[in-house]
């Protein structure tokens, strides 16, 4: 028994108390009359039952042994309970209230000598010498880490005490326990005490069940394990002359078992409010929403270290510990524990702080409709559909524009973000660092601000440096990467409203969905404007903005759904932020200059535009620097479509290539109905035949004063 580890009892409802059997009674389960009771014990891998009585013979509790399939034993513990408010009672699996009674407790109680009394550790051993009715023995229960949690008093009325121990260290531990119990609780004379010794013929773990040695019975002519017992004792002072180092031991290990006891105790409660998150082998801990390493929590908790284990190693160790494997902060989903297609995630998110109160909001309306005019109700929704849709993504964001600071745009993002909840919110980004390469500053927001959006540099960097961006707007994950520590997918549930003091800010093409431009054009107001604003917002205007967006009636949901409505505002900077080369190559093409001369070194043009052609005439002929890239934006963007719908066609030259080329015909609409009838109806062939002749070979029509090439030879 000594080798078994401490029984787990299971936990039992308060509406439950203890009460004892009657005489010799054993839960039903037990009635092996019965061939079902016998089929499902066996199922269960039952060996035999020991009864606990008092000294009437009135049933305490129930050990049941049973067998692992690895061959290993372990104990469940029976007790009787009745239920407190309605009175009736049943056997259930659970503990007995301390200190539990010994084994053998109505025999003990009815021998009137009182003489000698062996205690042997586990119900088997005891039984196995009972065999042999010379002295009475007894035990306790739930193996030898529970020596001392029952009553030993009944033991100091005899007059001798035969220890015998299982032939192990945890064995002699628990027998020295007992011993230094019985000296110290009831000042037994450790003279009347004797140890049972083993000699070398004994395997380790040998217990009074087992047979006794061949070797020892030939030796010493014992054949029973009675006549072992007065072989082998010896009184306990001389077997253990340096006995009171040994009780120090145990003294310091009880103490150091307490304050384990007690660190473990600490442990598991604190344990009740962190998750471990496997993807990022971290601890998380719900109450105060922090998330760290497993080591810098082990380091962070070293005062409760148990044994060498760090906190983090001793909860992950236990299975109450909660475990996800992964997090979020997601507005739709309880906090806590929760499952989102098959993944465990540890949900984070915490409402908003802000009760919503029903109080005027003329601050609010007055501010919206001086800063956006016409469009302060379509602020306004979009502002009421974010904060009553927290964890739904709009698929666009406002991109305000101002060059005058000062105008309230501050204030508005303020009073929002007190409604979605400051710590929801980061209403004060800087653009560049948004775009950095470690974009952990959304993990838990719901409502970002990116203040200051200005990339000045070259056309192709401020393109790449706008795309960045677009994921953060659009895309339900973003990949986090963190210093230190593991990267992941972050489920991203942020909306945004963008800020900047530049008209050219950003790259816009005329493609663009995500950004809903407004320039906001009006004069910053002075401090007797300001004051009343800055203290309803400190005051009631957070409560006040936050019922009325949640009693917002959303016009069109789907909108934020969609792309981005395009404003004037969005048109002129799309235009703004073509590449230079673009207006270059409008204001040639429109006054047919440049490369677009009827006749030129490079090509005559023809109103069909190839890109190497193009490209040559651009950087050699007028030295203007581009890429073909960018060459073969502007033709896609002005270039006509082919009957087929295509944008671009190849076409066959005389030498057998086939470039591609872009059919871009002139602004007159007689001219460019005239050449787009030309042009449409030719083969590969006869286009390559046209894109490669000379002008003077072709011949002249003339429109409005315009020359053009005529499709006639």
């Amino acid at each position: 028994m000594s080798t078994t580890t401490p029984i787990k009892f299971k936990k039992v409802s308060a509406n439950w108390e203890t009460i004892k059997g009657s005489y010799h009674e054993a839960p039903t389960s037990f009635d092996f009359s019965k061939e079902s009771n016998i089929r499902a014990k066996n199922k269960k891998g039952y060996d035999k039952h020991y009864i606990y009585t008092d000294e009437s013979g009135n049933t305490c509790f129930v050990v049941e042994r049973k067998k692992k399939d690895d061959g290993s034993k372990y104990f469940s513990l029976h007790s009787k309970k009745q239920h407190k408010s309605q009175g009736y009672h049943k056997w259930m699996e659970a503990e007995y209230p301390e200190p539990r009674p010994i084994y053998n407790l109505q025999k003990l109680g009815n021998d009137k000598h009182k003489l000698n009394l062996v205690i042997v550790e586990g119900e088997k051993a005891a039984e196995a010498y009972a065999r042999n009715r010379l002295y009475q023995v007894t035990t306790w229960s739930c193996g030898a880490y529970a020596v001392l949690k029952n009553d030993w008093e009944p033991v100091i009325k005899y007059q001798n005490i035969y220890i015998c121990p299982d032939n192990d260290k945890n064995g002699e531990m628990a027998m020295h326990k007992l011993v230094k119990h019985l000296k110290e609780k009831f000042h037994y004379d450790l003279t009347c005490i004797k140890w049972i010794r083993y000699s070398e013929h004994f395997p380790d773990g040998w217990d009074l069940a087992d047979d006794i040695p061949e070797k020892f019975t030939e030796e010493s002519g014992v054949s029973d394990n009675h006549t072992l017992i007065g072989t082998l004792a010896a009184s306990y002072k001389d077997c253990f002359p340096d006995y009171q180092s040994i009780w120090h031991d145990i003294d310091t290990k009880v103490e150091k078992k307490e304050i384990n006891k007690e660190k473990s105790q600490r442990l598991l409660q604190l344990g009740e409010s962190v998750v471990y998150i496997e993807e990022l082998n971290e601890m998380l801990d719900l109450k105060k929403d922090t998330l760290v390493p497993l080591q810098h929590f082990n380091n962070m908790h070293a005062y409760l270290k148990i044994a060498n284990k760090g906190a983090g190693t001793y909860l992950l160790e236990q299975e109450t510990t909660k475990r996800a494997n992964k997090f979020i902060y997601h507005p739709k989903h309880p906090t806590g524990i929760i499952e989102i297609d098959n993944i465990t995630y540890a949900n984070r998110f915490r409402a908003p702080n802000i009760i919503g109160k029903n109080l005027p909001i003329d601050h609010w309306e007055e501010q919206l409709n001086y800063m956006f005019g016409e469009d302060a109700d379509f602020v306004e929704q979009y502002f009421g559909y974010i904060f009553q849709n927290m964890g739904d993504k709009a698929m666009w964001a406002p991109l305000w524009i101002s060059e005058q600071r000062g105008i309230g745009k501050n204030w508005i993002t303020l009073l929002m973000s007190k409604a979605m909840g400051m710590h929801n919110s980061r209403p004060n980004l800087k653009y560049k660092n948004v775009v950095s390469s470690f974009p952990d500053w959304i993990i838990g927001c719901q409502f970002a601000v990116i203040n200051e959006i200005f990339i000045k540099n070259k056309h192709d960097v401020k393109m790449e440096m706008s795309e960045e961006i677009k994921d953060l707007i659009t895309e339900p994950f973003i990949h986090i990467e963190q210093k230190f520590r593991r990267s992941f997918d972050y489920f991203n549930t942020c909306n945004f409203v963008l800020i900047s003091n530049h008209e050219n800010c950003m790259y816009v093409n005329n493609e663009e969905r995500r950004y809903w431009i407004k320039k906001i054009n009006c004069q910053e107001q002075g401090r007797e404007y300001w004051k009343p604003k800055w203290k309803w917002l400190e005051t009631d205007g957070a409560a006040a903005v936050t019922h009325h967006l949640k009693n917002l009636t959303i016009k069109d949901p789907d909108l934020y759904k969609d792309r981005a409505p395009k404003t004037s505002d969005f048109k002129e900077m799309a235009a703004n932020s073509e590449h230079p080369i673009f207006r270059w190559l409008d204001t040639h093409f429109d006054e047919e200059s440049g490369p677009f001369r009827r006749e030129s070194q490079y090509k005559n043009f023809n109103f069909l535009a190839g890109i190497s052609w193009l490209h040559t005439a651009v950087t050699k002929g007028f030295g203007q620097n581009c890429s073909q890239d960018v060459l073969q934006d502007w033709c896609k963007r002005r270039c006509m479509k082919w009957k087929d719908g295509n944008l671009t066609r190849q076409i066959r030259m005389e030498d057998g290539t086939r470039p591609r080329v872009y059919m871009i015909l002139p602004r007159e609409k007689e001219a460019k109905a005239y050449w787009y009838d030309l042009l449409i109806n030719k083969t590969e062939t006869e286009l390559g035949k046209l894109y490669g002749e000379k002008a003077e070979n072709i011949g002249v029509v003339t429109t409005d004063g315009t020359t053009y090439a005529n499709k006639d030879d």
